[in-house]
C-alpha cells in the first residue's frame, strides 16, 4: 500500500482514453450515414421544426437550450504528463472534498486528477490547482513528480439531481432528453443511449 494507506483494493477494469474513444464513437456515427453539422442553436424553437424526432444531448449546454435551470455544472481540472513508466490506475475516495486524487495510465501518457467544484463556470486552467494535483499524485507514486507536463484538461460536468433520459411533446414534435450525468458520463453511457435510442425508435416509428 502506499504510505498513509491501510486497506485497499486491486482490481482490473477497463480505463477510457476519452479523446481516442470519441473519435471512436464519431467515426462510428459517420460510417453509419450520418452527417455532422455544426452550428448554433439558439433554442429549440430553432430545430424542433427541422424534423419529427429531436434528440438533446446538450450537457452543459442544455441548461439554457431547454431550458433547464436545475442543470449546474461541476468544474473538473486534470493534468496530463509523460508516463514515467506506471501501468496500473490508482484512485482514492476523497469522500465530498473538491480535491480528487487519481492517476490513469492511457500508454505513453498519464492523466493525474484532479477536482471537482460545485457551480465553478471557469474553464481556465489554473496554474495553482495543477500544481496541487500533481503534488497529490506524487505523495502516492513519486516518479510523478519529475514527470514532463504535456497538458491540461477542465471541463464543466453537468450535473442535475437525477439524468434527465424522457420524452416530451413540443409543438408537434418528439424531444427525446439524454443529459445531466455528471462525473459518472461513461459509465452510464451505455445504458442511457440504449434508453434513449428506444425512446427514439418508438417516435419515429409512431410518425
Amino acid at each position: 500500500m502506499p504510505p498513509g494507506f491501510s486497506t485497499g483494493w486491486r482490481y482490473t477494469a477497463p480505463i477510457v482514453d476519452m479523446p481516442i474513444y470519441l473519435g471512436y464513437l464519431q467515426q462510428r456515427l459517420l460510417s453509419a450515414g450520418a452527417t455532422i453539422e455544426i452550428r448554433e442553436v439558439g433554442s429549440l424553437a430553432d430545430v424542433v421544426a427541422l424534423a419529427p424526432v429531436v434528440v438533446v444531448c446538450a450537457g452543459m449546454g442544455a441548461r439554457d437550450l431547454v431550458p433547464d435551470p436545475g442543470l449546474n455544472p461541476i468544474r473538473g481540472q486534470l493534468v496530463v504528463v509523460e508516463n514515467p513508466g506506471i501501468t496500473e490506475f490508482f484512485s482514492e475516495d476523497t469522500g465530498l472534498s473538491p480535491d480528487l486524487l487519481h492517476f490513469y495510465p492511457h500508454g505513453d501518457t498519464l492523466v493525474l486528477g484532479g477536482t471537482a467544484e460545485p457551480g465553478v463556470w471557469d474553464r481556465t486552467a489554473d496554474p495553482s490547482i495543477a500544481a496541487s494535483i500533481i503534488d497529490r499524485c506524487a505523495e502516492v507514486e513519486p516518479r510523478i513528480r519529475g514527470a514532463q507536463v504535456i497538458g491540461h484538461r477542465v471541463g464543466l460536468l453537468p450535473t442535475r439531481s437525477a439524468v434527465r433520459v424522457e420524452e416530451q411533446q413540443l409543438d408537434g414534435t418528439r424531444v427525446i432528453y439524454n443529459y445531466g450525468h455528471g462525473g459518472a458520463g461513461v459509465m452510464l453511457s451505455w445504458g442511457c443511449a440504449a434508453e434513449a435510442t428506444a425512446l427514439t425508435l418508438r417516435s419515429w416509428q409512431t410518425n
